[in-house]
């Protein structure tokens, strides 16, 4: 699939209101992904406080229609860079920036660029060539991989103007997860009441030879994802980042980190709604094994405890677990030299890469 096809996807789809956003059958769910970038953007400000970055200079890449620039204000950045592939995603973005409480005097500076990032050296689109101090890409790294060349050049736009300690993190489609759910399925197929997940080849898939680069898989979720996609397998993203002077802070599945996140910061999911409070009489799920374990949680409570849990349904955990987040760290000494070769092309398929 190429990056204009993807643009194309997503320039399609629209924007909706918060009344339609709470009918939809994963309200929950895209709250509590929310709340797992909230919580990792305030992870990663930490780590930069600790190096006196109070106000960092932010890239934001692959950065759709501006989902996250609330969160940049929040963080206290003093300059962000809104880059995507998809040129109506981006001109959303900026109109939502000049939406913000305190634009344009009181707000940090930005730039919104258009580029394929798979091709082009964002670098040259960058009028501040200041280093970043952070780089986010939420959701989006993965479709790089649709061969080598595009995941390499989108990882060094990623962090090639990342100042040494300077920090990169994300959220991907959990690329081991993916392939575990569809093989125990039918044909190739994962499916329940909020996503189907098809993966392409299914021969290949079953003979566990799915390449590094271009394994291709059909992604749907509540009818607002439905756009192919490509595994990326998390050894490969760190290989391809350590080639480029990054060293791993830690990487963990959604179903590791939401309890800890929640930990931290329940009263920031409370008010970002990421969690259904069960019972209610309107539901989300519509069958009771959507709430089994909810049910069987609230059974178990002490006599005088409120008999109310919050949680999300079977289903639409099934799919947030089809997630990690990840962060990397520039490292402070620079060891690779600038005049060595190109790195070597890496081999075609995962079984000859372990």
């Amino acid at each position: 699939m190429s990056a204009s096809e993807v643009a194309s996807h997503y320039n399609n789809v629209r924007q909706t209101g918060i009344q339609i956003r709470k009918e939809s059958r994963i309200f929950f769910m895209r709250n509590m992904n929310n709340f797992v970038k909230s919580q990792l953007i305030n992870d990663a400000k930490a780590r930069l406080n600790e190096l006196n970055i109070r106000n960092p200079r932010v890239l934001d890449i692959a950065c759709g229609k501006g989902g996250d620039l609330r969160k940049w204000n929040i963080a206290g950045a003093k300059t962000v860079v809104m880059a995507d592939v998809a040129d109506v995603s981006i001109q959303q973005a900026e109109e939502r920036y000049k939406q913000m409480r305190g634009y344009p005097h009181n707000i940090f500076g930005a730039q919104f660029i258009v580029a394929d990032c798979t091709k082009e050296n964002l670098e040259e689109k960058i009028e501040n060539k200041e280093p970043f101090d952070l780089v986010s890409c939420q959701f989006a790294m993965h479709y790089s991989f649709v061969d080598e060349p595009s995941a390499r050049t989108f990882l060094k736009n990623a962090v090639g103007m990342l100042r040494p300690g300077g920090i990169f993190i994300g959220t991907l489609p959990d690329a081991d997860r993916i392939t575990w759910a569809v093989r125990n399925g039918e044909d190739g197929k994962f499916a329940n009441d909020v996503c189907k997940i098809t993966y392409e080849n299914v021969d290949e898939l079953g003979e566990g030879k799915t390449p590094l680069f271009g394994a291709k898989f059909h992604f749907s979720l509540d009818e607002q994802v439905n756009c192919p996609e490509f595994l990326a397998y998390f050894p490969l993203v760190k290989h391809l980042l350590e080639e480029l002077d990054m060293e791993l802070i830690f990487v963990k599945n959604f179903a590791e980190v939401i309890p800890e996140y929640i930990e931290s910061g329940r009263r920031l999911l409370e008010n970002m709604t990421g969690l259904e409070t069960y019972p209610n009489k309107n539901l989300c799920g519509k069958v009771d094994e959507e709430y089994l374990e909810a049910k069987e949680f609230i059974e178990k409570l002490a006599d005088g405890q409120p008999k109310f849990v919050g949680t999300l349904s079977k289903s639409e955990w099934e799919a947030i677990c089809m997630y990690l987040v990840f962060g990397f760290r520039k490292k402070a000494s620079q060891d690779v030299s600038t005049d060595e070769p190109e790195a070597k092309s890496l081999k075609s398929s995962q079984e000859d890469n372990e």
